[in-house]
């Protein structure tokens, strides 16, 4: 975070009254159908509707005097270092949200390590900030924010300041941040869509000689990581990210092959889910004899030095590793043509080991990154009119994912975006790392070099067409179990370090379970599972239904291509 901006937020004492309940949900999934072209055609209707709206701010007077220009804090990580034009960008949007809403924003972009503890002491401390965005797991998800009372409902602000973003984003991912029919957030307008990798580099993957079409599950990893040791015994193979090597909601069995669940929406800490054989019976995913046997492996994995030994206490990226020097590549769930970016972020040349080939959309991946207003802000109207704007106006968001043309970036003859001619990742002024999945509607971006010109537009039909898991729209309430969700947050953060870097032990292990259950981890899944069932008798048939509804769609669409 910019030092000014720091101070600026702890000294602020405002806090915002009202604070909204969290409550049981029950909401429809629905479908938004269209195109790429027809959301770039919203994002027109609404700078003519924002034009319309900055008219009548500014005619609004009170003994002839304009209504003051509305000041927010909004707050997001970077991928890469913290940019040094902030300032710069923070202006060239000023340009415009003055005249369209009359607001001005104030950016508060972190490291993403730093992300977590710097919302928690501004939350904590009543301090002013307006618009964030939450975090795939831990106290910063939707769910813990959502549990702790900690963000605003924004149902009737939406429909009032952001009615074209209710038209571009589908009903049924409006629904994956709903409690109780309520939104609490929105979910950022990007590739959810997105299937595991193991993204490596490709000079080294070359030297080994081992085709990667051929490597389709964990033992056949382990060949390619001794490989990587017998060239370069200094390179660690895997690199680990936010203190893990493997992303939820994905597991490995005991015969090495990638698994996953679906977590109905619990996020990072990955306590409940459902895998294939449960049926309709949530699970303590901790408690799961194929959890045990990927931290078994991941002992393994660091006995052998095939993982960066500090991971359990790394909190930054694993392609700051990769760029580094000191990792050969990294687990990750990835979007469409990541290869470039990911190019850019890793300086090297990237190649993506695809470890399922079946990805799909559920309450998980939709509150992941979402846009959220906290109790903490001073100027909720404005915020969602901004975020009316992340979503539909291309300009905005191009300034916030890339900077300003020219200065951060030049476009290439095919229409794609690159560095300035002398600069790269660590040497233009404004470069966040790939976060078109993040900042607001990522389908507007511009591609970045290397990619297919033609980028958004595929992850958009890709995702429009994607399945969606039939439990979309469950949420849980946490009302009344507010303690025991900060006990399991607070043991979870403890313990799942150790065991998703390669520091697995029996005792350690007996130990984080017995702590779960002391702090009543069996009763409050008993309690997600009484909801479960009741939206499952009210919901279950219908959803399952929209479901294979879309699954059917989309493999016709397949089929006709």
């Amino acid at each position: 975070m910019k030092p000014k901006r720091l101070l600026a937020i702890l000294m602020s004492l405002a806090m915002v009254a009202g604070i909204a309940a969290c409550g049981n949900s029950e909401s429809s999934s629905g479908s938004n159908g269209g195109s790429a072209a027809d959301t770039t055609a919203a994002a027109g209707d609404s700078t003519a509707a924002d034009d319309s709206a900055a008219g009548d701010d500014a005619a609004a007077a009170d003994d002839g005097e304009l209504e003051d220009i509305a000041q927010i804090e909004i707050m997001f990580w970077t991928l890469n270092v913290i940019p040094s034009d902030v300032d710069m960008v923070e202006e060239a949007i000023n340009e415009i949200t003055r005249e369209k809403i009359n607001t001005e924003v104030n950016l508060n972009i972190l490291e993403m390590g730093n992300y977590t503890q710097q919302l928690n002491l501004i939350i904590s401390g009543g301090e002013k900030m307006d618009l964030m965005v939450t975090l795939p797991g831990d106290s910063a998800h939707f769910n813990s924010m959502t549990s702790q009372n900690q963000l605003m409902d924004i149902t009737d602000l939406l429909t009032e300041y952001a009615p074209e973003l209710l038209e571009t984003v589908p009903e049924s991912w409006l629904a994956g941040t709903e409690i109780d029919g309520r939104i609490y957030s929105v979910t950022s307008f990007g590739d959810k869509a997105t299937p595991l990798g193991f993204a490596c580099r490709t000079d080294i993957l070359e030297q080994t000689g081992i085709d990667p079409s051929t490597i389709e599950n964990a033992n056949d990893l382990e060949e390619l990581f001794a490989a990587v040791q017998e060239i370069d015994s200094s390179l660690t193979p895997v690199g680990t990210g936010s203190q893990k090597i493997l992303t939820a909601p994905y597991l490995i069995d005991a015969d090495g092959n990638f698994v996953k669940y679906d977590g109905l929406g619990d996020g990072d800490n990955s306590l409940i889910g459902l895998m294939d054989g449960d049926g309709t019976t949530i699970q303590n995913n901790y408690t799961r004899q194929v959890y045990i046997d990927t931290s078994t492996r991941f002992v393994e994995w660091y006995n052998n030095g095939w993982v960066y030994k500090d991971g359990a206490t790394y909190d930054e990226t694993a392609e700051t590793l990769v760029a580094g020097g000191t990792a050969f590549g990294l687990f990750k769930t990835f979007a469409t043509g990541s290869e470039s970016s990911l190019a850019a972020s890793c300086g090297h040349d990237m190649t993506i080991i695809w470890l399922d080939d079946s990805p799909e959309i559920n309450t998980g991946s939709l509150r992941k990154f979402s846009w959220a207003v906290p109790v903490t802000a001073t100027e909720p109207e404005a915020a969602v009119k901004f975020m009316n704007l992340l979503f539909t106006d291309e300009e905005i968001v191009n300034l916030l994912t890339w900077g300003i043309e020219g200065t951060h970036y030049q476009t290439l003859e095919d229409g794609t975006i690159d560095f300035m001619d002398g600069q790269d990742a660590t040497s233009s002024g404004y470069y966040l790392g790939d976060e078109t999945a993040i900042l607001g509607n990522g389908f507007l971006a511009k591609v970045w070099a290397g990619s297919d010109p033609g980028l958004r537009d595929q992850q958009y039909e890709v995702n429009m067409n994607a399945y969606v898991s039939p439990y979309t729209g469950f949420s849980f309430t946490t009302t009344g179990y507010e303690n025991q969700v900060a006990s399991i947050t607070s043991v979870i953060e403890q313990y799942r370090p150790t065991f998703a870097n390669g520091l697995y032990t029996e005792d350690y292990y007996n130990e984080f379970i017995s702590r779960l259950e002391d702090a009543g981890v069996n009763e409050y899944i008993a309690h997600i599972q009484e909801e479960f069932d009741a939206w499952l008798a009210e919901n279950g048939d219908a959803a399952a239904s929209d479901s294979a509804s879309t699954d059917t769609a989309a493999a016709e669409e397949t089929t006709a291509e």
